[in-house]
């Protein structure tokens, strides 16, 4: 029996594990987009700036919130539920997956051949309008081949994939970007994983929901003795069965919009929207696609130091995994949100006090406490990682049912690219004109994080 359960349980974790690669994906094109940024041969190559060697040559505030935060614009389009409702329920969420990879490729090559500053903002749109489909799928498709006792920690897996992706993407600049052809390298290394998905997804099944929408109960059972013991998987079957036939019966497009602006999942989806929202709002995007502005503003190594802040968002998620079962979700939501509270007012502090702003550029008075606004700036991060990094994509994608499972999550996630949108185009141009004032306003969303935190019910 136990080596029985060994095999059902190895089956589950390679499952989700290897469909979390396309959080990878997300990661990887997250990850780089900051110091290229800040490289003298893209500013030369794609922007043509005419004082491109020069080490104080910034790229425009509107342009370079621009080049980032049309990425999230894309990951909304595909994300709204009219869009990837059909991914989800017509194609189902295998072939989704395996398109969303196909696309992001695409997105990947435009931007690593882009002579002008259009062609890559094309790029980043096709490559968010892949990302959008796929941070849709990967946790949806990973809370439904779970087993439901582990279920937290599979689909947390999703964020520790996003922030691996974002290591080895700052490793990657790190190497690459001192080379001729160096950002354009950096931009082409997501290529190869993206290609191991795509293959690798081939030798995934179909998810058990979506084969029972399409009428296949026998194949859903398949999958589930695949990664259950057999009672635990004729019970789910019952249980997603039962959903379906109630999805069927209010599967009109108006009964489904009644459903969503009424009652108990109108309630739901306010929670899930806002979770998301403020999972963005609180400012992580502001370090993980700014932060090498933020570290230079300092007088530091910013490539270095950006990689550094990866690894340390990569560290501190890990345990989430454990971490989300052992403690709940709630807790963590709590403790990650007083943490991110705590580090957002030092920031604000000490850089109003010790450091002066001329002409857009930061000077620090202080060097203690240029190490102090580092340190808090990492301090933020870890307790982004191990809370609301994972937490919110595991509460979303356990809180709706089925009948409206799709379109609540398409909701809730085209929410949160909403905020990386408003904060990667806003953050350029809040530094220029506010230096590290700016983050007494990610301090309040943090404060209404915890605030809002306080009044969840564990799922």
């Amino acid at each position: 029996l136990a080596p029985a359960l060994g095999a059902v349980m190895a089956g589950a974790a390679w499952v989700c594990t290897f469909s979390a690669l396309g959080a990878f994906l997300f990661g990887l094109d997250m990850g780089y987009i900051g110091p290229i940024l800040e490289d003298s041969k893209f500013k030369r190559d794609v922007v043509h700036m005419p004082n491109w060697d020069e080490p104080g040559a910034v790229i425009d505030s509107a342009t370079s919130g621009f080049i980032v935060s049309i990425f999230a614009l894309g990951c909304m389009t595909s994300a709204f539920p009219l869009v990837s409702g059909f991914f989800l329920d017509k194609l189902g969420r295998k072939v989704s997956m395996m398109l969303g990879s196909l696309v992001f490729m695409l997105g990947s090559i435009l931007q690593a051949i882009s002579t002008n500053v259009a062609m890559m903002l094309l790029g980043r749109l096709i490559s968010g309008w892949s990302i959008g489909i796929i941070s849709t799928v990967v946790p949806l498709y990973q809370s439904e081949m779970a087993p439901p006792r582990l279920r937290g920690s599979f689909t947390s897996l999703h964020q520790v994939m996003i922030v691996l992706g974002a290591v080895v993407a700052a490793f990657g600049d790190q190497v690459l970007l001192p080379l001729d052809h160096g950002w354009q390298l950096a931009i082409l290394l997501p290529v190869l994983p993206g290609c191991v998905f795509f293959f690798g997804l081939f030798f995934l099944p179909r998810s058990p929901r979506w084969l029972v929408q399409r009428g296949k109960e026998d194949a859903a059972m398949a999958v589930l003795k695949s990664m259950r013991e057999e009672a635990e998987a004729e019970a789910e079957l019952k249980d997603i069965i039962l959903d379906q036939d109630q999805a069927v019966a209010g599967a009109s497009c108006c009964a489904v919009l009644r459903q969503l602006c009424a009652g108990r999942i109108l309630r739901l989806l306010a929670v899930g929207c806002l979770l998301q929202l403020l999972q963005q709002l609180n400012g992580i995007n502001a370090f993980v696609g700014f932060g090498p502005r933020v570290f230079t503003s300092l007088g530091l190594d910013a490539t270095m130091l950006q990689t550094l802040m990866m690894g340390t968002l990569f560290v501190a998620t890990v345990p989430a995994m454990y971490f989300i079962e052992r403690f709940g979700r709630r807790i963590l939501l709590l403790c990650g949100a007083f943490g991110m509270l705590v580090s957002s007012m030092v920031i604000t502090i000490l850089g109003l006090m010790y450091t002066r702003q001329q002409d857009g550029q930061i000077e620090v008075l202080n060097h203690t406490a240029g190490n102090v606004i580092v340190a808090s700036i990492f301090f933020f991060t870890a307790n982004f990682a191990y809370s609301w990094g994972p937490v919110s994509w595991v509460y979303c994608a356990e809180i709706f049912p089925l009948q409206v499972r799709g379109h609540c999550v398409g909701l809730s996630t085209m929410c949160e690219w909403a905020g990386v949108f408003i904060v990667n185009q806003l953050t350029p141009t809040l530094l220029s004109s506010m230096g590290f004032a700016a983050f007494a306003i990610f301090a309040a969303f943090c404060l209404a994080g915890f605030v809002f935190s306080l009044l969840l019910p564990e799922t």
